[in-house]
């Protein structure tokens, strides 16, 4: 029962890690960008406009693979701290587990999300183009 309950609090804390990193690598790159255009809203709009989407899937993808393995090499250390025999293999499988999950889900509807997502901020700042006008 110990060893169950210590498997649930290493995978939820993986799970956790890993969104928390990806959503810090992504707050970290945004912010790299603005202090590279200084801030400036006519950058930031080219720059909107100069994405496309398999650039975005591509980075999403990247900083993905990033934040899974910091989250792999602390479960890792937590499978070998609570004294789990084979704690690489573990790891290793339980990175292979959430990376197909991950997979299934980014397949089934992440590319459709963030295309959609893309297209609106696009419209939104040719909008605001007009309107400046």
């Amino acid at each position: 029962m110990k060893w169950a309950l210590l498997l649930f609090i290493i995978i939820v804390i993986k799970v956790i890690l890993g969104k928390g990193l990806m959503l810090g690598l992504i707050l970290l790159t945004v912010w790299g960008k603005g202090v590279s255009i200084k801030k400036n809203p006519v950058e930031w709009d080219k720059f909107f406009m100069s994405i496309n989407e398999v650039f975005l899937n591509s980075y999403i993808i990247v900083l993905y693979c990033i934040s899974t393995v910091l989250s792999s090499c602390v479960a890792y250390l937590l499978f070998h701290v609570f004294g789990f025999q084979y704690p690489l293999f573990k790891t290793s499988i339980l990175a292979i587990i959430c990376m197909g999950i991950s997979g299934m889900r980014y397949n089934k509807k992440g590319k459709q999300v963030i295309k959609e997502k893309l297209n609106k901020v696009k419209k939104s700042v040719i909008k605001e183009e007009i309107e400046n006008i």
